[in-house]
């Protein structure tokens, strides 16, 4: 997983860059609902640059026999274990800070209202309840979702304003917005070391709420814009910006543009749309072949047998006391998850003096995955020599067997 991630983080971030500058540039040429669509480049783009490799034969026994010697060039199983701990943590301090949040919104809901009681058509599975949690409307929730309405809904809002807003909400509930919202955050707690993915979150939310604001005021008259515009200020007077899934309205700087894009709305070109399309499919198509043709070049690097956790094996106590040296070839697999498995004797010399320990050592060995096209492979017929040597520096050491290494 930890390899997997890290080898995403060059086209995540190109891609991320690409989208906070769209955000910025692309709302002055194209509607906010299409730039809200952008965004799926995010997914796709990942998709585009973990496409299997079907090109090379992964089973091939000869491509993976390498000669792996014993060296004190790697990771400490200590070391390793210590990134993976701060990864977890990181994600489990996201999601529990989004539970956190979620979880106050709900337990300030006090009581069911009727639908009747809200001027505008609802479906009749979604519930509205009234909160002391809450400033201003919002949907929160999936599977079911619920509209909660602050308790001073009806005096704070004007008739008109209250209409406005719960459009709005309603915009977020048909949308699925909430499910979007989610999926965001699953991504930022899975990425959240990359500082361009909380950016990029912002952003998507600030997308979100202008392409809903877009949806709202289609074919609405000034007058009805100003309305909405009043209403959006009255909200973000008591905004407290918060980690979670529910749609909820911009701080103040996100909220000043959201009025500056109702004051002035953008008249879309056909062809800056048309420039948009082919651009995202160039974009996608470039990752697919840069990922395939990747993958190719460098197949010799990507087939190396390198051990991240490498228990040094005992030397046996008697063949110390006798001064025995010797060395052992292991034949092994490599799994998907990067441990041994497999593991056999091939030659040792001397015989039955250092096999039950070099074995014992390659059971804990923890290997880097093999990554094609972003899914691990089983790695087959590795070879390995360990070599006991009594001298700290006992000079070149001939191999037992003919090692081949395979170069493109």
């Amino acid at each position: 997983m930890i390899n997997w991630l890290i080898s995403q983080q060059l086209v995540l971030s190109l891609a991320l860059l690409l989208l906070l500058v769209a955000e910025k540039k692309a709302l002055k040429k194209l509607s906010a609902n299409h730039v809200y669509a952008l965004w799926w480049l995010v997914p796709l783009i990942l998709l585009a640059n973990n496409l299997p490799q079907d090109l090379f034969n992964l089973d091939n026994p000869v491509l993976y026999q390498y000669a792996v010697k014993v060296s004190t060039s790697h990771y400490t199983a200590g070391n390793m274990l210590s990134f993976k701990l701060v990864w977890w943590l990181g994600v489990f301090c996201v999601l529990s800070i989004a539970c956190i949040a979620q979880k106050q919104i709900h337990q300030g809901a006090q009581r069911q209202l009727a639908t009747a009681q809200v001027p505008v058509a609802l479906p009749k599975y979604l519930k509205v309840l009234e909160s002391q949690h809450v400033r201003s409307p919002l949907i929160s929730g999936i599977r079911p979702a619920r509209l909660l309405l602050p308790a001073d809904f009806t005096t704070k809002f004007s008739l008109q304003q209250q209409q406005l807003i719960l459009q709005h909400e309603l915009v977020h509930f048909q949308r699925g917005d909430n499910l979007y919202n989610l999926i965001a955050l699953l991504f930022v707690a899975v990425f959240w070391f990359n500082p361009l993915v909380w950016l990029a979150y912002g952003a998507f939310r600030r997308s979100q709420e202008l392409a809903c604001d877009e949806t709202v005021l289609i074919n609405k008259s000034t007058q009805e814009k100003m309305a909405y515009s009043r209403a959006l200020l009255l909200c973000v007077q008591a905004h407290t910006p918060t980690l979670s899934i529910y749609s909820q309205y911009g701080a103040k700087h996100p909220m000043l543009l959201r009025i500056e894009r109702i004051k002035n709305k953008t008249k879309v070109k056909k062809s800056s749309l048309v420039f948009s399309i082919i651009t995202s499919l160039g974009l996608l198509a470039g990752v697919a072949m840069a990922n395939q043709q990747g993958n190719a070049i460098e197949t010799s690097k990507i087939n190396e047998a390198s051990p991240i956790v490498r228990i040094e094996p005992k030397y046996p106590l008697q063949a110390a006391q006798q001064k025995i040296e010797g060395s052992v070839v292991l034949q092994f697999d490599i799994e998907k998850d990067g441990s041994t498995s497999n593991i056999k004797i091939i030659k040792a010399e001397p015989d039955n003096v250092f096999g039950k320990t070099s074995i014992a050592a390659l059971q804990k060995w923890q290997y880097k995955p093999q990554i094609v096209g972003g899914q691990a492979q089983v790695q087959r017929n590795i070879l390995v020599q360990l070599d006991y040597r009594l001298d700290e520096n006992p000079g070149p050491i001939k191999p037992l067997i003919e090692t081949v290494k395979v170069v493109q």
